[in-house]
């Protein structure tokens, strides 16, 4: 608090409600550094579970922030349950009973079963044990195998979870996943899916998260821009060395 952040005490609600509100979040493991003198860039955030908005399909630039606002999430659950302070200006929070999380595993894992095998293995298995009052965490799943049968299967998990009625994070590159909501949103299940975006704001990755349909394109021309594989900044690349 005296290097300007905020931390407060979590008011915590009752579990059957699977709710959380959060104002301006922040990822404890960015700030922690601040403590020794270095200057680290923590931006916070607002963010809501709720059961109309309860499964968020995430989507945004590359090294944009989303496995950073994933972990911050799952950080505020740990924090708020083990009964300290959460780095949060405010925070009402129903208790999950478990975290599960699928984030990319290492190589030597994958021998035997193959990316695509591990990656299904592991999220059949946080099926198998995940509640309604659960928090899921996915970070890039399914980025092992070719955008449409990924696509396929992400659709496939999304709805699933929607028949679970677990609070999730759904962090992906697949921005087209979130153009299908009202698809999946249509099918039988207790919450309902929403799209979360890490922004850009004039042509620098902003960090800031909001609920807003995907913008995919716009994140590939930033991409592009980038690194210099624009039409235009090949063209020049070729009169250059011409």
């Amino acid at each position: 608090m005296e290097l300007g952040l905020p931390m407060s005490r979590p008011q915590i609600l009752e579990p059957s409600c699977r709710s959380l509100t959060a104002t301006e979040l922040y990822n404890l493991k960015l700030a922690i550094p601040m403590m020794d003198g270095k200057k680290t860039d923590v931006i916070c955030n607002d963010f809501a579970f709720s059961k109309e908005h309860g499964i968020f399909i995430m989507t945004g630039p590359n090294r944009g922030g989303k496995t950073t606002f994933t972990q911050d999430v799952g950080l505020l659950f740990l924090s708020a349950q083990h009964g300290i302070y959460v780095p949060a200006a405010s925070l009402s929070l129903a208790p999950c009973d478990n975290i599960y999380t699928h984030f990319p595993a290492d190589e030597n894992q994958t021998v035997n079963l193959g990316r695509l095998g591990e990656e299904s293995k592991r999220i059949s298995e946080i099926f198998s044990v995940a509640k309604n009052q659960s928090l899921l965490l996915f970070n890039e799943p399914l980025a092992s195998t070719s955008f449409t049968e990924g696509l396929y299967i992400a659709k496939d998990v999304v709805c699933a979870l929607r028949f679970l009625g677990a609070r999730t994070i759904f962090n992906t590159h697949m921005h087209e996943l979130a153009m299908h909501l009202d698809e999946m949103n249509a099918l039988p299940g207790d919450i309902k899916a929403a799209s979360l975006v890490t922004g850009i704001h004039e042509g620098q990755r902003s960090y800031k998260v909001y609920q807003a349909p995907p913008d995919g394109i716009g994140y590939a021309k930033d991409i592009a821009e980038k690194y210099g594989v624009t039409l235009n900044q090949l063209k020049d690349t070729i009169l250059a060395s011409a």
